[in-house]
């Protein structure tokens, strides 16, 4: 698994799909920072670091990070396909759920690295724009948060490898990734909106005047749940029958 696993990092090595997936996340913490550090409206000073850390959560849950993740995903998923690959690598003696979860392993990987580094990065930022300390219990505070995203970003991938494997093209799958992402503005503030599990990462993060006052906890674990055990169960079962 290990093995298949670095196989896997090093055909991202040096790709754009990758770069692109990387800038998406930094630049969402740079955005962030300008608004902090321009706009006498917003400041740190005034506001305390958990609100600027609260703008950073707020566009990577809702925007950014699906971006980021799911094209990462289409293109690890898809990529055999467009390149011609695929029957090599289904012939091979290899199983084809140890390549379908080592492929996963690699976007978990990615998922906590870019978020571990957007912390970190907006912490760094930070320091330049005020001269409130970063306590240790508002960093503890913060990773906390992080790294619930870290597990909710991650249980919402499985069902876009299932569109990747489905489609077998690159830009189908990214369609349906904008699709889900447009849906988030209209259902975030609905009754309900934690049954639709792409609200989710959002609204059980700090989220401010986001979605609706009143968040129903067991409906978002509910959907969580269910989105990512299907999401696993279609794609493994298509990774394992698909014709050669």
């Amino acid at each position: 698994m290990l093995d298949l696993c670095k196989a896997e990092c090093l055909k991202l090595k040096g790709t754009k799909i990758f770069f692109l997936s990387v800038f998406i996340l930094i630049a969402t913490v740079f955005m962030t920072f300008s608004i902090y550090a321009i706009n006498p409206k917003l400041s740190l000073d005034r506001d305390g670091w958990n609100d600027y850390f609260r703008s950073v959560v707020i566009l990577i849950n809702f925007l950014t990070g699906y971006m980021s993740y799911y094209i990462l995903t289409c293109y690890i998923y898809s990529r055999e396909y467009q390149e011609n690959t695929h029957i090599a690598l289904f012939t091979s003696s290899v199983h084809r759920s140890r390549i379908y979860f080592s492929k996963l392993l690699v976007i978990y990987i990615y998922i906590t690295g870019s978020l571990l580094l957007a912390f970190v990065l907006s912490a760094i930022l930070g320091t330049f724009i005020t001269a409130r300390p970063l306590t240790f219990e508002i960093v503890m505070y913060q990773l906390g948060i992080f790294a619930k995203m870290i597990l909710m970003h991650a249980m919402l991938v499985p069902i876009i490898t299932f569109l990747a494997i489905r489609w077998e093209k690159f830009i189908y799958a990214i369609v349906g990734m904008c699709t889900v992402m447009c849906l988030n503005f209209v259902l975030v503030n609905i009754p309900g909106n934690t049954f639709y599990p792409w609200t989710v990462p959002l609204l059980f993060s700090p989220h401010g005047e986001m979605g609706r006052t009143f968040t129903y906890v067991p409906g978002g674990i509910i959907s969580i749940c269910f989105i990512f055990v299907l999401g696993l169960f279609l794609a493994l079962r298509s990774y394992v029958r698909i014709e050669k």
